[in-house]
C-alpha cells in the first residue's frame, strides 16, 4: 500500500524471531519519531500463522521498554475504528484513547472505498497514546 511505502524507510524497525533457533521473522514494529520526546508506532504486525501465541504482546513490551530507555516520553499509535482486537491489544498494553480522526480511511487518502473489518466499515483513525511518568 502506498501509505506504508511512504514511511517504511524512516524510524527504527524492530523485527522479532519466532524462536531463538530460527531466523523466521515473527513480527515487526516500526517506531518513527514525530516530535521531541514522542514516537509513533507504525506497522505493528505479527505473521498471521503465529498470531494468538503472545508474540505480539511480548514484541510490543520489548519495543516499549527500548523506547522508554532511549528517553522517549510519549508513544502514539493509530488504528482503525473497526480494529476491535487492536483497540483491546493497545489498551491492555497501557495505551489510552486520545482522539478520533474522522474519515481517515478515504479514497482521497488512497484507501479503497468500503473497507471492512469485523463487519464494521473502516472510516476513522482512533489515536491512542502511552505517556511515561516523569521522575520527580
Amino acid at each position: 500500500m502506498e501509505q506504508v511505502r511512504s514511511y517504511m524507510q524512516s524510524g527504527e524497525l524492530y523485527a522479532y524471531s519466532a524462536s531463538a533457533d530460527t531466523d523466521q521473522v515473527a513480527g515487526v514494529v516500526l517506531a518513527i519519531p514525530v516530535e521531541q520526546d514522542t514516537v509513533e508506532l507504525k506497522a505493528v504486525a505479527v505473521d498471521r500463522q503465529l498470531q494468538g501465541r503472545g508474540i505480539g504482546k511480548l514484541m510490543l513490551q520489548r519495543v516499549l521498554e527500548d523506547i522508554r530507555a532511549s528517553g522517549v516520553k510519549r508513544v502514539l499509535v493509530g488504528t482503525a475504528n473497526a480494529g476491535i482486537g487492536q483497540l483491546a491489544f493497545y489498551q491492555k498494553a497501557g495505551f489510552r484513547l486520545l482522539r478520533i480522526e474522522r474519515d481517515f480511511f478515504s479514497p482521497e487518502r488512497g484507501y479503497p472505498e468500503n473497507m471492512e473489518d469485523n463487519g464494521i466499515r473502516l472510516r476513522d483513525m482512533v489515536w491512542m497514546d502511552l505517556v511515561y511518568p516523569t521522575a520527580t
